[in-house]
C-alpha cells in the first residue's frame, strides 16, 4: 500500500512538472514575442509593426495560430490583430467583456499602466469552436502610447487542440 501511494505521489509530480515545464515555455514565448513586437515598434514605426502584427503569416503568430501578438494604444483601441482583424474597426474595446463578464481590456490598459503584466480571462481558441482560460501577457511598448499582447490557453493535462 505504501509502495503504492510513493509510485502514485511520484507520477503526479512528474506529470505536474512536465505541464509546469510546458507552461513556462509557452509564458517565456509569450514574454519574448511581445518585447520583440516591442522593439518592432520602436525601432521601425508604428505603421511598419502594424503592417507586419496584422499578417497572419508573420514572426508573431505560432503554436498553429493559437498564440499571436497583437498591438493596442492606450485608448483601447485595437491597432493590429492578426487573428480577428475586425477587432480593428472598433473606435474602443473598453466595453468588451469575456464571456463570464469579465472586462478584460480594461485589465490590459491597468497592466499597460504599470508598464507590463498578465492578464487572466476567457476566450475563444482560434480556429476552434470551444472557450478557455487565457493568459495574456501585457507589454507596454516604453515611451509610447501602445501596447503589446500574447497569451496562451490553459490545457487540461494530456488535452490538445
Amino acid at each position: 500500500m505504501k509502495r503504492n501511494a510513493i509510485a502514485a505521489a511520484g507520477v503526479l509530480f512528474l506529470i505536474f512538472g512536465l505541464v509546469s515545464t510546458v507552461l513556462a515555455g509557452t509564458r517565456d514565448d509569450c514574454i519574448l514575442k511581445c518585447k520583440e513586437a516591442a522593439e518592432l515598434v520602436k525601432s521601425k514605426g508604428i505603421d511598419t509593426a502594424i503592417k507586419e502584427i496584422s499578417s497572419q503569416n508573420n514572426r508573431f503568430v505560432w503554436n498553429d495560430g493559437v498564440s499571436y501578438v497583437f498591438l493596442m494604444n492606450m485608448d483601447c483601441r485595437m491597432l493590429a490583430h492578426p487573428i480577428h482583424p475586425e477587432m480593428t474597426k472598433s473606435n474602443g474595446l473598453i466595453e468588451t467583456k469575456d464571456v463570464n463578464g469579465k472586462p478584460m481590456f480594461v485589465d490590459f490598459i491597468n497592466a499597460a499602466k504599470k508598464g507590463k503584466g498578465w492578464v487572466k480571462y476567457d476566450w475563444t481558441v482560434p480556429g476552434k469552436d470551444v472557450t478557455k482560460p487565457k493568459h495574456t501577457f501585457i507589454y507596454r511598448v516604453p515611451d509610447t502610447n501602445y501596447f503589446v499582447g500574447a497569451g496562451f490557453y490553459v490545457m487540461a493535462p494530456g488535452e490538445f487542440f
